[in-house]
C-alpha cells in the first residue's frame, strides 16, 4: 500500500490513500498473501482461486482440517505530497472452511471463518462482516485523519 500511495501522491501532488489486502494461510506459508487477487486470474475468478487453495492445501496435508488457521490482513497507507505518510494494519484471524459456504461478500469470503464465529464471511450479513473484518480494523486506526 505504501508503494502505491507514494507513487500516486507524487504523480498527482495530492494526498493519496491506498489499500493492500490478502488472505494468509498458515499451511501455505502465508500464501496467497498480497497476491490473493492474482490467484483469481485475469478474469477475477475466485472460484478458481479457492480451488487452487484447496488443491494446494490437500497436496501438503491430506487431512488439513486441524491445520487450517489463516488470517485476512489489510494495510492502509496515507501519503502526502511532502513525503509524510501513515500506515495502519488490520488483521482478522480465523480458519479455512472445508467447503465453500455462503453467497455474500466476495473473493475468499465463502471459505473464511473468523475466530469466535461459526459462519464464513460469505454466510454473514454484510453489516456484521464489515464490523469485524480486516479493512474495518485498519480503517479504525487511520480514521483520525478523516475526522
Amino acid at each position: 500500500s505504501f508503494i502505491k500511495a507514494s507513487y500516486f501522491s507524487k504523480k498527482t501532488n495530492l494526498i493519496c490513500l491506498s489499500d493492500d489486502s490478502g488472505l494468509e494461510i498458515d499451511l501455505l506459508k502465508g500464501e496467497p498473501g498480497i497476491y490473493s487477487s492474482r490467484w483469481a486470474g485475469k478474469k477475477n475468478n475466485f472460484n478458481l482461486a479457492i480451488k487452487k487453495i484447496y488443491n494446494k492445501m490437500n497436496s501438503i496435508k491430506n487431512d488439513w482440517k486441524n491445520y487450517n488457521s489463516a488470517k485476512f490482513v489489510c494495510c492502509l497507507t496515507l501519503f502526502w505530497p511532502n513525503g509524510k505518510s501513515y500506515s495502519s494494519k488490520g488483521i482478522v484471524k480465523g480458519e479455512i472452511s472445508s467447503k465453500k459456504k455462503g453467497k455474500n461478500g466476495f473473493g475468499y469470503d465463502p471459505i473464511f471463518v473468523p475466530l469466535g464465529h461459526k459462519q464464513t464471511f460469505g454466510e454473514m450479513k454484510p453489516k456484521l462482516k464489515m464490523s469485524i473484518d480486516h479493512r474495518f480494523k485498519a480503517f479504525q486506526e487511520i480514521k483520525k485523519f478523516f475526522i
